[in-house]
């Protein structure tokens, strides 16, 4: 690192969110990289503070083996309240001592590495580094980079201490400053940024059946191409490609039961009879963008998936429509009308509407042309990148100068 560069830290906790959150600050590092003259950083937040893995691991549970949606929102709901009772609103301009005895790894950290800009990818962590700023002397600059607005729902992400908070909509600035009061010139709206290449890091060589020449055949061809994406948990989409397999034959289909090659290999079970077929559980670079690029020049290309933000998103961009199942997560609940509002695809509430939207949409593959019109010009309008890049810089290099 050139001593004279500012260094920028960006901390994001891995096991909240799982695939998504930390693919997020993988493509907002590499953003700021190109958009200031920085040294940026990137790092896990568990390893500083391993208590947040402990959550982390927590959520996940909740994610997998709660029964169903209301029961998994009343858990995860029960884990940010309690999280909230230990960091209460305003903790972070006077934190009592078991606050600064949680916060002294980060504190000492902090202390030891003086970045000039710490950036956390959730709200809570900006949070815990406002405390661990202020706790260590320092005059690092915190930014709060939100990688899913609905989190601004839980009073847990929300605070109008940071010196910089980077929202992807409008509307998620004027939630967060009618809930907080804060200062409006210290919430800037960038707009969304979507992963891209960035999957590189998460994709690896690890594939639960071989793949024996290109998935989909005939790129010309007029069946419907799914990807079907499962992240966290996956009975309902393990039933669903047991449903197509059955019903609807006559399609191309990837499977991804992603880091679980266990559910991979349950789901390539009941599809012996179907070679083109593939099943993963993890993806080399160049097959996840074949799959890609094969399902964004299909007519009827498809993603199938929970309705998380990053995802339908990512889908957007390359402008493949979306089917979704609501995962009664609170702060997902948005997306549905993300979805709906700019007819994305759709986000479905039971397992039973998605089989038949499924059923519907593969017999009358035009619906999901349809909605991939809608999807290209959703991108072509809102998920410039180029854009997105420049507002960041614009608003992140303030920060910089002023050090």
């Amino acid at each position: 690192m050139r001593p004279d560069r500012p260094h920028i830290q960006v901390l994001s906790p891995r096991t909240w969110g799982e695939f998504g959150n930390y693919l997020a600050a993988t493509r907002f590092s590499r953003v700021l990289r190109g958009a200031v003259d920085a040294e940026v950083t990137l790092l896990e937040a568990e390893p500083i503070l391993p208590w947040l893995g402990e959550a982390g691991a927590e959520i996940r549970t909740i994610s997998l083996e709660s029964p169903d949606a209301t029961a998994r929102t009343r858990r995860y709901m029960a884990l940010m309240a309690r999280l909230q009772e230990r960091f209460p609103a305003g903790f972070e301009t006077a934190p009592s001592p078991e606050q600064i005895a949680d916060l002294a790894p980060l504190t000492a950290h902090l202390r030891s590495t003086a970045p000039d800009v710490v950036v956390g990818t959730k709200g809570f962590l900006a949070r815990l580094c406002v405390a661990a700023v202020r706790l260590a002397g320092l005059p690092t600059r915190v930014v709060s980079h939100v990688t899913n607005p609905g989190l601004l729902r839980l009073p847990l992400h929300r605070s109008p201490h940071p010196d910089l908070t980077l929202v992807g909509f409008a509307w998620a600035k004027e939630h967060l400053l009618a809930q907080t009061g804060g200062d409006p010139d210290r919430v800037q709206v960038v707009g969304p940024l979507v992963a891209q290449h960035d999957l590189r890091d998460f994709m690896t060589s690890e594939s639960a059946a071989p793949a024996a020449g290109p998935w989909g055949g005939d790129t010309d061809s007029g069946r419907p191409r799914l990807i079907v994406f499962c992240n966290r948990g996956g009975d309902v989409y393990l039933e669903l490609v047991h449903h197509i397999a059955e019903h609807h034959p006559d399609t191309d289909l990837v499977f991804v039961g992603y880091d679980d090659p266990g559910l991979a290999r349950r789901a390539a079970a009941g599809a012996e009879r179907l070679a083109h077929w593939r099943f993963h559980s993890r993806l080399t670079q160049a097959q996840y963008f074949d799959y890609i690029d094969r399902a964004s020049r299909s007519p009827y290309g498809l993603l199938v998936s929970k309705a998380g933000p990053n995802t339908t998103l990512e889908a957007a961009y390359f402008g493949i429509p979306v089917l979704m199942l609501e995962s009664g997560l609170p702060m997902e609940q948005w997306v549905p009308g993300l979805i709906h509002e700019h007819a994305l695809g759709r986000a479905c509430a039971t397992p039973e509407d998605l089989f038949r939207t499924v059923d519907d949409w593969l017999t009358r593959p035009s619906a999901i042309e349809t909605h991939k019109k809608a999807a290209i010009g959703f991108a072509e309008s809102v998920l410039d990148q180029e854009a997105v890049a420049r507002r960041i810089g614009a608003a992140v290099r303030p920060l910089l100068e002023a050090r």
